[in-house]
């Protein structure tokens, strides 16, 4: 008599679907989205304009796209997506192959979670990285103004030594005049020396920033330089409720006291110095006068950099969809063999 036989392939089909499915269960951290449909034509939303390209400043914005384009951690940020993207398709069209042989369905379950986080960490690093070279930037130019303030009154006070000392020679003044007149250019002289240095570290952690040399940067940039000026209100656009709009406001406020403050000092120093040259004052008010000309001119500088400053705050909370601007998937070939060489770590990403 013949016995039955045993159906083959039974217990081999089981392991093989238990197999594929530990696969798929492995494989879902390292999936992220479907592969699209072959002729599919991925809809393309365009992007808010940037911020910092509506600011009025063409090397701001020059030296913004400098540094993103350059920064090795969004370089590799970037990298490590496409990555992610080319293995989520491989692991795709091959977990889909196999079970598609075993229950007809060639469509993988994957978690779309995990490259929305990947395109949310790029994004926050060029967000972050963008404003980190606007306020640098900015502190730069409030420091070329600094320098350039003080290099100009070089002339001023060495104007001032001479006439006390033609003064003192003729016994129409005191000795202390052109004592004073010394100190006034020394101490000057000592202040503008501070006040480079402190730009030249400005000028280097800018550098560091967009990927430059600071000599480099430092030609790019010119002297004396100009502090970027908005032309759009941002008041106007930001919410009552948002801490920034009061920092603004505040700013605003004291720019516009300062500017009227600087002309009245300005008057002053024009006042005590005809006074002084007619033999009609002392050189203590001019020292005095002069002085507090400089201290306001220094102080009118902060207060734009301070109100420029709240402005690009403000700005660039406002819409951060311009970061996620060429992060959308990608089909192509494995990144690894066609783009630069590029290490990708758990740390970039």
């Amino acid at each position: 008599m013949l016995k039955p036989r045993a159906r083959p392939g039974g217990a081999a089909l089981m392991a093989l679907a238990l197999a594929c499915a530990g696969c798929a269960e492995t494989t879902k951290d390292v999936a992220s989205a479907p592969a699209p449909a072959a002729g599919a034509e991925t809809p393309v939303v365009p992007a808010a304009p940037a911020w910092w390209r509506e600011a009025g400043d063409p090397v701001l914005a020059i030296l913004i796209q400098q540094g993103l384009d350059t920064s090795p951690e969004v370089i590799c940020r970037i990298a490590s997506l496409r990555q992610y993207d080319y293995q989520t398709e491989r692991d795709a069209k091959r977990i889909g192959t196999k079970l598609g042989r075993l229950f007809g369905d060639k469509s993988v379950n994957t978690d779309p979670q995990i490259r929305t986080e990947k395109v949310d960490r790029v994004s926050a690093r060029r967000e972050r990285l963008a404003r980190q070279i606007a306020l640098a930037y900015v502190e730069v130019r409030r420091l070329q103004k600094d320098v350039a303030l003080r290099g100009n009154l070089r002339a001023q006070y060495k104007d001032n030594a001479e006439v006390a000392q033609f003064r003192r020679e003729a016994g129409l003044v005191p000795a202390i005049d052109g004592s004073l007149a010394r100190s006034q250019d020394e101490t000057a002289q000592g202040e503008l020396g501070f006040a480079q240095g402190r730009l030249d570290q400005a000028i280097a952690e800018l550098a560091r920033l967009v990927g430059d040399q600071p000599d480099a940067l430092a030609a790019k940039l010119g002297t004396p330089g100009t502090l970027p000026d908005p032309a759009v209100d941002p008041l106007a656009s930001a919410a009552p409720e948002n801490p920034q709009r009061a920092v603004l406001a505040d700013a605003v406020l004291r720019e516009a006291r300062l500017t009227q403050a600087l002309e009245e000092s300005r008057r002053s120093v024009r006042d005590a110095r005809t006074a002084y040259r007619e033999g009609a004052g002392a050189f203590s008010t001019l020292y005095v006068t002069e002085a507090a000309a400089l201290a306001v001119e220094l102080a009118l500088a902060d207060a734009r950099a301070a109100r420029v400053t709240a402005t690009l705050d403000l700005w660039s909370g406002q819409d951060g969809s311009w970061a996620r601007e060429g992060l959308a998937p990608v089909v192509a070939p494995d990144p690894s063999a066609t783009g630069p060489t590029i290490t990708v770590t758990a740390g970039c990403d």
